[in-house]
């Protein structure tokens, strides 16, 4: 999750900025490294940092990883997964080296990520410079609207697996009936105003997703696991909906400055056996195995979460349930906190005069988010939709335009000839597959969509 440090609680006051600003030239930053400035308050080793990133990866999105190689079939979901795992890797190297060399040429030892794609406008080439505002805004934006996504996600998964052990108790009812029956404990979790009484229940919460992940795996392995009958390849409409599901499995882009930003040291996040390279390898097996094995298991009976596929009766199936959705649970609030710390405490509640009533109206500011999100789960209350309208819609932006452009602003000069066309190149490929999964998957998940709710 994206939790942004200000200068100002850092230490690092403007003043002192701009008075080493004076001494050196800030476009080269000269001896200036922002990797010696160790940030202060609680910091993170190698090895947790790590952890951190592969436990990012248990939860809705590799539980739907079945269900999305359902939709490309075997072959091509394995090769999509692969490289949706690389192109991942390759666009956070790009964010981190842009952040590292801006924060050179600013001598300042860290920014967010909107603070990292303004001042790559900021200091780009040409007039770039004018549209710094508008990147940022369209940063924090994205960001918002992602996390705002996998809440809709998160709130769809608890609702359908407390449907799935209610439905052989008492008599079925709707999915959208248990989605308002979550709206009060939601709000009740998300009025938690400090992030340190979230980390205990999150914590928790994590402890049992990877235990559920490991009973998951016992009920698909105890399968016939066979490609008899099974596709390796589906239709371009059916495999733009696993791209778009695919990359909301691997959207963390809101954590991933922020976790280097906090690492004891942040040199060893982007090296070549750093943190994030020795994180993605496991991440990316993890959801390959889940997803092509799920799928062999399961068939034509995949479903949007790989827990729906458990058995429906018996004390084992119903536990897993119980926990994921207990485990989601607990990690609903903490997206929900990125919302209202970029629309709530960075914009709206700045402008408020009456400081007095500040927290009652950030109340309701908390309990409209979330009756806005779970209106939006009401009027599309399907799991594998959402996770494709997320990865489609808000992944392309934040994981592949942005970064793709931050670094092309950010090292213009420093390529020429045949080294600029390379340099050029990539930026161009990255682009077009960010056009494929934004115009391509999100039409047809819209599309989807529509049929399903008309």
């Amino acid at each position: 999750m994206e939790l942004s440090w200000s200068r100002d609680k850092m230490g690092y006051s403007q003043a002192a900025t701009d008075e080493d600003s004076n001494k050196k030239n800030p476009e080269n930053g000269e001896d200036y490294e922002p990797y010696d400035h160790e940030p202060p308050g609680k910091t993170a080793s190698y090895f947790e940092a790590l952890l951190i990133l592969i436990k990012a990866s248990v939860g809705t999105g590799v539980l739907g990883m079945p269900r999305a190689f359902y939709n490309a079939g075997y072959i091509l979901g394995f090769m999509g997964t692969v490289f949706a795992g690389i192109l991942s890797t390759v666009t956070v190297h790009l964010i981190s080296a842009s952040e590292h060399e801006l924060c050179r040429r600013k001598r300042i030892p860290q920014m967010s990520y909107p603070e990292t794609v303004e001042a790559a406008f900021e200091h780009g080439p040409g007039n770039s410079k004018r549209f710094k505002n508008t990147a940022r805004i369209i940063c924090q934006l994205a960001l918002v609207m992602l996390e705002f996504g996998a809440d809709c996600a998160y709130a769809i998964f608890i609702a359908d697996n407390i449907k799935e052990i209610c439905d052989h108790i008492f008599s079925p009812a709707p999915v959208r009936f248990y989605l308002l029956c979550l709206l009060g404990p939601l709000i009740l979790m998300c009025w938690i105003r400090n992030l340190k009484f979230l980390a205990p229940g999150s914590t928790l919460g994590t402890g049992c997703a990877i235990g559920c992940v490991g009973f998951v795996f016992y009920f698909v392995f105890s399968q016939p696991i066979h490609a008899r009958g099974e596709k390796s390849g589906r239709s371009l409409t059916d495999f733009s909906l696993f791209f778009g599901q695919v990359l909301f499995a691997f959207g963390a882009y809101g954590m991933v400055v922020s976790l280097k930003n906090r690492m004891r040291r942040p040199a060893s996040f982007g090296s070549p056996l750093g943190v994030l390279n020795v994180a993605m390898v496991p991440n990316v097996v993890l959801y390959v195995v889940m997803g092509l094995f799920g799928y062999l298991a399961y068939g034509s009976q995949t479903k949007s979460s790989i827990t729906l596929n458990l058995p429906q009766t018996g004390f084992i199936g119903d536990l897993i349930r119980i926990l994921m959705a207990g485990s989601i649970f607990t990690t609903y609030p903490l997206c929900n906190y990125i919302v209202i710390e970029q629309l709530w405490h960075k914009n709206l509640a700045l402008k408020f005069n009456d400081s007095n009533r500040l927290v009652f109206w950030e109340y309701v500011f908390r309990t409209a988010v979330t009756c806005a999100n779970i209106a939006c789960c009401i009027a599309v209350p399907n799991l594998e939709l959402i996770m494709a309208l997320s990865g489609s819609l808000m992944v392309p932006t934040l994981g592949v335009w942005l970064p793709s452009i931050t670094h092309t602003l950010t090292f213009w000069n420093k390529y020429k000839g045949i080294k600029f066309a390379f340099f050029l190149s990539r930026t161009v490929i990255l682009v077009l597959v960010g056009l494929f999964a934004s115009v391509v998957s999100l039409s047809t998940t819209v599309r989807e969509i529509y049929g399903t709710a008309f």
